[in-house]
């Protein structure tokens, strides 16, 4: 199980200091700290950030729905556990997306399932944090997300040698319908967003793909595939010219008989990563 760190905030001191001794009994927990009010706690949760707050919904002043509300608003990620003697108010927690909901007074088993499910829910976290981790480092190398690396996987040959995988890292694997198909990165122009769909367009053809361009982004190494407007994205390799229109954007010309808008604020990243092509 993964380390949680916790803070306890409850304006009773008996509940307030059982509660922090009953967690300091699993091995994987940890109690920052314990607050008698709303306020305390906010500064403590600022200051700690812990994982979880075991927090008491009826307290003087500010209540723990005002404050859960405040930390949701704030997109504060710390998990919400609440605690109350009172049954009413369970509605009222699961709208703040509480993780959990302690009616006092709970049993050791009934902590016990409480806390087994947030290290669950911390573990599948981690998780989730170091997949998206990966999928970066793997589209930043290869120019493919994890999903469509693993299909370029699936229906290669196995790798025989350094060669073999250079290639495979040129490809990228796009789902158009209900079909998987192989594209090298060399071959993609322009990719341009249309509605809910994406318009890869290559040497040859045009793919429609069911994607956003934000997806494309974490995909694409954006040293080679800038994003040039908020609708599209350019194989910087293509660009010949860069040239300013009337209202103060630019036509990126790219190959014989393609023109695409730039942005004002991209255009300087474009000079950036083609230091050798001036605009006119």
């Amino acid at each position: 199980m993964s380390g949680i760190s916790v803070l306890v905030v409850d304006d009773e001191p008996l509940a307030r200091e059982g509660l922090a001794l009953r967690l300091a009994e699993y091995e994987n927990i940890t109690v920052v700290g314990c607050c008698n009010n709303a306020k305390q706690a906010y500064d403590a949760i600022s200051a700690n950030q812990p994982d979880v707050v075991f927090l008491d919904i009826e307290m003087p002043g500010r209540t723990g729905l005002e404050l859960a509300k405040q930390l949701r608003e704030e997109g504060n990620a710390a998990t919400i556990v609440f605690v109350t003697a009172f049954r009413e108010f369970a509605v009222n927690a699961f709208d703040f997306q509480a993780s959990d909901y302690l009616l006092k007074p709970f049993s050791d088993e009934r902590l016990k399932e409480c806390i087994e499910k947030l290290s669950i829910a911390m573990d599948m976290t981690q998780v989730i944090d170091q997949h998206k981790k990966l999928g970066t480092l793997l589209s930043r190398k290869t120019g493919n997300s994890i999903d469509s690396f693993i299909h370029t996987l699936e229906v290669s040959n196995e790798l025989s040698n350094n060669n073999e995988l250079h290639e495979l890292q040129q490809i990228i694997s796009l789902k158009s319908g209900s079909q998987w198909i192989r594209v090298k990165l060399d071959d993609i122009v322009w990719i341009e967003a249309a509605g809910d769909y994406m318009c890869v367009h290559t040497v040859n053809d045009t793919h429609i793909i069911r994607k956003t361009l934000k997806q494309f982004e974490e995909e694409l190494d954006s040293v080679h595939f800038p994003r040039v407007s908020r609708s599209a994205i350019i194989n910087i390799a293509k660009l010949s010219t860069l040239t300013p229109n009337s209202n103060g954007e630019y036509v990126a010309q790219l190959g014989s008989n393609v023109q695409v808008k730039v942005g004002r604020k991209y255009k300087f990243c474009i000079e950036e990563l083609r230091p050798n092509r001036k605009a006119v």
